[in-house]
């Protein structure tokens, strides 16, 4: 949005009130992203990505076709891949791990209704890069711009990897719905953006030990 870039100008001027501005517009976001993937630090996680985008300010003010939101939420994803390689004593690798893969099963799923349990255990099962791909798509609206900008893929990718994305979580939530992990569950027909929509983002805010 122009007046990001505009806030984003200022802050890079040296007017702390713009950047504590751009801060608090995007913290609820920033949180969502970082509550659903980690079990601790989340607020320390926050400051480490506005402090790499106050690092890396002048670079994103040049690009125009860049929106502040997508360079916050593509440091973001930098920073929580990050912490994780700090953490993880085995190699990790968002293309091909989940957080599943990451640590044990999590003793409770949200438990707001049943899609959104639903939701949440589907979405531990893809790899990390095309959940974290979802939620910026569902959750935060972005655009294909966007995405491409935040994720640093191409925009001709980026429709063919959220209809693959789309295609591992509708099949995840009906095997889920038709399996024993969720027995009392129903059977499902799934309009997979109808459903995600509908569902708050707290769906897939599951804390517990990962990381």
């Amino acid at each position: 949005m122009d007046d990001e870039r505009e806030l984003l100008r200022r802050w890079r001027d040296g007017d702390l009130a713009a950047g504590n501005a751009l801060f608090e517009r995007h913290f609820d976001g920033l949180y969502r992203f970082f509550a659903g993937k980690v079990s601790r630090d989340v607020e320390d996680l926050i400051q480490q990505t506005m402090l790499a985008c106050v690092e890396g300010r002048d670079r994103i003010a040049s690009e125009s076709t860049t929106s502040v939101r997508a360079y916050l939420f593509g440091t973001a994803r930098n920073v929580l891949y990050a912490h994780y390689r700090k953490h993880l004593h085995e190699r990790f690798d968002a293309v091909n791990t989940s957080l599943e893969d990451l640590g044990p099963s999590p003793s409770r799923l949200v438990d707001e209704a049943v899609a959104a349990r639903l939701l949440a255990a589907a979405l531990r099962r893809i790899p990390l890069d095309l959940q974290i791909l979802l939620e910026l798509h569902y959750w935060e609206h972005m655009s294909h711009s966007e995405l491409a900008s935040a994720l640093g893929i191409s925009l001709g990718s980026v429709k063919g990897k959220l209809q693959g994305a789309k295609t591992q979580l509708r099949r995840h939530m009906t095997e889920l719905a038709a399996g024993d992990a969720l027995a009392e569950l129903p059977a499902v027909e799934l309009d997979l953006d109808r459903w995600v929509a509908a569902l708050p983002s707290s769906a897939w805010e599951v804390q517990e030990d990962r990381s």
